[in-house]
């Protein structure tokens, strides 16, 4: 175990079941049971319930870890992902690996790339681990990520991994006591206040929605599983270099990142490098990753915290040096946040950019909806989702392909939009060019467009969705299908 951070597994009413980790915390580990070498055996996940304790009430949810106790997965760029997943859950379900790109009948969306994983069944899934990086895992069944069926999957790349340098990961997320169906019906309920959010008027014609945040107002925001009621703490020394792999597993729930007193340096997204940006504040949209590398400057305790978009609560959790006392923090802030926006999105440059070559495909995928019905939709099309192999593509490519999707929002909400099995490069915002980043996930705000492209390389018809939960039970979301 590397200088700077002492060895912690939480265990039962802390937060989660008895002898679940999420930290190791040796630098090549971060703390997800890291394969040093090809598995000779499938490693097997297993997707079960579990007990969490959250604001002082028991929680049933579920969860996915190894039979060690690890929640995730941390593997080694270009070994073999040789995972085995078994399903202990009373309900069938399929795991996404979110950031990885696997051949497309792994790449768990049941009706669409592969069958559903029935109770007591095990997958198998074995495919080259790429790319590395800070990703994760979830549920596309149903609502079962709003179960927190998610977990973080790191992919180390030991080139870019100091010797003295440990890392931590924290897992973003949102829970409600309310079951997740329950949730979801109550806002396909036509309201009054829905009507007005969504700028329809009496006479049925539609008005400029005003910017507008969080469909769901959860029980509890939390890292790791925990709030700050009581919150992880992780101690510390002076001078200790650490990296932050912070993850978004929200269903619903958009983050500002605050170091507080620490200055940080982040240096890639959804776990690509990108030129190093300092700061304090970062924003996270729902399913985006970023790692930021810290040094703690002295002694003391350092909360680590995550605004929630347009509201006052907060989560996080507190890096703390061996005799340093913490406080308690309040799980609401004086005054609400703002709402996330494309500044920073913006600065992001890519270390290493898409190789020079012409667009051969472009496509329009507007974001539409009616808030009213909460029917979400791309270029007007709700998509079945229980179906997602019923529907037309709306993006058609062939092997080889330089592909642009501009995706422009018309609605009055953001849309983090993911784009499955591969990565793309965010080249426009709003007609401004850049060479922005490279990753799977790119927030689209109110009223703005934003175009990235990809290269076509790994065959298949993929999904391309809203990662916001709600509005993908809803609709939104379409295909890219290639062509033969």
């Amino acid at each position: 175990m590397g200088p700077g951070i002492s060895r912690r597994t939480f265990i039962g009413s802390g937060a989660a079941f008895a002898g679940a980790a999420w930290f190791d915390h040796r630098a090549d580990a971060s703390g997800l049971g890291l394969q040093d070498a090809a598995p000779s055996s499938p490693i097997t996940l297993d997707a079960e319930m579990r007990t969490l304790e959250i604001t002082g009430k028991p929680a049933s949810v579920m969860g996915l870890r190894q039979k060690g106790g690890d929640q995730g997965l941390s593997m080694q760029m270009n070994q073999p992902f040789n995972v085995t997943l078994q399903n202990n859950l009373a309900v069938p379900t399929a795991i996404h690996w979110h950031g990885l790109h696997p051949p497309n009948d792994q790449d768990g969306v049941p009706g669409l790339t592969q069958p559903v994983v029935n109770p007591g069944a095990s997958a198998l899934y074995n495919f080259p681990t790429l790319p590395s990086g800070t990703h994760w895992m979830h549920s596309h069944q149903g609502l079962q990520e709003a179960f927190l069926l998610s977990a973080p999957l790191i992919v180390h790349n030991p080139a870019d991994e100091p010797k003295d340098e440990e890392q931590i990961i924290l897992f973003f997320g949102d829970f409600s006591f309310t079951p997740p169906p329950e949730i979801y019906a109550s806002l396909r309920k036509p309201s009054a206040s829905a009507m007005a959010m969504s700028g329809k008027t009496a006479g049925g014609k539609m008005a400029m929605g005003k910017p507008d945040a969080n469909d769901v107002d959860y029980d509890a925001y939390l890292v790791n599983d925990r709030t700050l009621a009581d919150p992880e703490v992780i101690r510390v020394e002076k001078g200790a270099r650490l990296r932050l792999r912070i993850i978004n597993g929200s269903s619903g729930t958009n983050y500002f990142i605050d170091l507080g007193e620490l200055k940080g340096e982040l240096n890639a997204t959804d776990g690509i490098p990108v030129a190093p940006i300092t700061g304090s504040l970062f924003p996270l949209a729902i399913a985006q990753r970023i790692d930021v590398r810290i040094q703690i400057p002295q002694d003391g305790a350092f909360p680590i915290l995550g605004f929630r978009e347009g509201a006052a609560e907060q989560t996080g959790f507190i890096l703390a040096s061996q005799r340093a006392s913490v406080k308690k923090l309040p799980i609401q802030r004086p005054t609400p946040s703002g709402l996330l926006t494309l500044d920073m999105e913006r600065q992001f440059v890519a270390t290493e950019q898409l190789a020079p070559k012409a667009i051969d495909r472009s496509f329009d995928l507007r974001l539409t909806g009616d808030m009213a019905q909460y029917e979400w939709s791309i270029n007007g099309i709700v998509s079945d989702t229980k179906n997602p192999g019923g529907q037309p593509a709306q993006v058609h490519v062939k092997q080889g392909q330089r592909v642009a999707l501009k995706f422009i929002n018309d609605t009055g909400m953001s849309h983090p939009m993911h784009l499955h099995g591969h990565s793309f490069q965010v080249i426009d915002i709003n007609g401004q060019p850049l060479k922005g980043a490279l990753r799977d996930t790119v927030l689209v705000t109110p009223k703005t467009s934003v175009t990235v492209v990809f290269d076509a390389n790994n065959p298949g018809i993929w999904y391309v969705h809203c990662h916001v939960l709600w509005h993908l039970a809803a609709g939104m979301a379409t295909l890219v299908k290639y062509e033969t």
